[in-house]
């Protein structure tokens, strides 16, 4: 009973750390979103692809468009963003 409620505290500790971080990387202007979000696909794709006995699956091309678009709306969101200033030494 102990160990069950300490896992379960150190899987709420590590979301919300998980939480944080990739809020602050994401939002914070540090991470490379869109870039990312391709990779992601093509990391599903390849999973999906290589678990699947079928050789044409509807659901790859659904997921290549679905990253694609969602990468483009995010550079198209970050576009109007001010560039960071270089600090004068």
């Amino acid at each position: 009973m102990i160990w069950h409620v300490q896992n379960e505290n150190f899987i709420l500790d590590s979301t919300r750390i998980f939480m944080k971080a990739f809020h602050l990387l994401l939002f914070d202007g540090s991470f490379i979103f869109p870039e990312c979000i391709l990779i992601f696909g093509l990391i599903l794709l390849l999973m999906i692809d290589s678990t699947s006995d079928q050789k044409d699956i509807p659901w790859l091309y659904f997921i290549s468009s679905t990253s694609l678009v969602m990468s483009i709306m995010a550079l198209l969101f970050r576009w109007r963003e001010e560039p960071m200033k270089k600090e004068k030494k």
